[in-house]
């Protein structure tokens, strides 16, 4: 079960449909691979949920569709029995939360307080959802969770749009986004599968919040190192000397010798360096994972820097979470 969480992780926002025509959902379903979100959680608000459910993951079998809005252990059943892989609820009800744990089905049960936490948490249940989000204080009430609740991660859903998934993206302790924005009503209705297609790219590109932190170049020594950072001066930046290399500002690393790449090396800051590597990994690129290190102890979760496999124009390039 480890791993559906891992996928989780991974995709980043899981798509909350509800959806009135379940002959749309295969269509649906390739309009958000296609984006870039290959996940969707169909609520058991429609009548034809069930039915969409199975429309999906057939036409998308390696796409990761579950049930929402799941109230009772009947809804439970039947979202099952059409193929979903996970049960969310936006409540905490002990009914479900027991039926899913016997039949070794994922299931994050919604919370907006303590006591609904340390219930799940007394059942063994960790991975949560936090609903309505931003009504009872978003990332930052996610933040104070964190304290009492370090075992626990959470799916923010209700109010999380393109414009703050970045700070939501930004918490070690958020498994996932849960949004509607890039799937409401009138664009399944309308067949606006373009269109959601790239309101998902735009989430996607706005969730890893990629940006340059710093351009390293390599020199022949420490004598030409300094030299290098003397010219950067002519520019107004300033140096700093550190033990193997000088900062020109904090945008250029001079290297004392030949460091990583042929040329030098790019940092690129993200929001979560686990869930780039899954996204980079379609474009060719893997970590290089001595060069990891950790917010914490070696080798958990989350990471702080690490080497990618590829160069770009000459330059190797290592994420920095941010």
């Amino acid at each position: 079960m480890a791993d559906i969480y891992d996928t989780f992780r991974d995709i980043g926002i899981i798509p909350v449909v509800a959806i009135e025509d379940a002959s749309k959902a295969a269509d649906l379903a390739h309009a958000l691979v296609k984006g870039g979100l290959p996940a969707s959680e169909v609520t058991f608000r429609t009548a034809c949920a069930a039915e969409a459910i199975e429309a999906m993951v057939k036409a998308e079998p390696d796409m990761l569709v579950g049930a929402g809005t799941v109230l009772n252990v009947e809804q439970a059943e039947k979202a099952v029995k059409a193929g979903a892989k996970f049960i969310v609820s936006p409540g905490y009800n002990p009914d479900v939360v027991d039926w899913c744990i016997a039949n070794n089905i994922p299931t994050m049960p919604g919370i907006s307080n303590p006591s609904e936490i340390t219930a799940c948490i007394n059942k063994g249940v960790t991975h949560l959802k936090l609903f309505p989000a931003e009504r009872k204080g978003g990332y930052k009430i996610i933040d104070d969770f964190g304290g009492p609740f370090p075992q626990c991660t959470f799916m923010p859903t209700g109010g999380v749009t393109t414009e703050n998934v970045s700070e939501y993206a930004k918490r070690k302790n958020i498994l996932c986004m849960g949004g509607t924005w890039m799937v409401k009503k009138p664009l399944i209705e309308g067949e606006k599968w373009d269109e959601i297609t790239q309101i998902c790219k735009d989430a996607v590109k706005a969730m890893h919040g990629f940006k340059i932190d710093h351009v390293g170049i390599n020199t022949k020594d420490e004598a030409d190192a300094m030299s290098v950072a003397d010219t950067f001066e002519a520019f107004g930046l300033a140096k700093k000397v550190g033990n193997s290399s000088i900062f020109s500002s904090e945008s250029i690393e001079v290297m004392k010798g030949k460091g990583r790449g042929t040329m030098g090396h790019l940092s690129v800051i993200c929001n979560n360096i686990e869930r780039a590597l899954a996204y980079l990994k379609q474009f060719g690129f893997n970590p290089v994972m001595e060069t990891a290190s950790y917010t914490g102890k070696k080798g958990e979760s989350p990471m702080k820097v690490v080497y990618l496999d590829k160069e770009v124009g000459g330059f190797a390039v290592h994420l920095k979470r941010v």
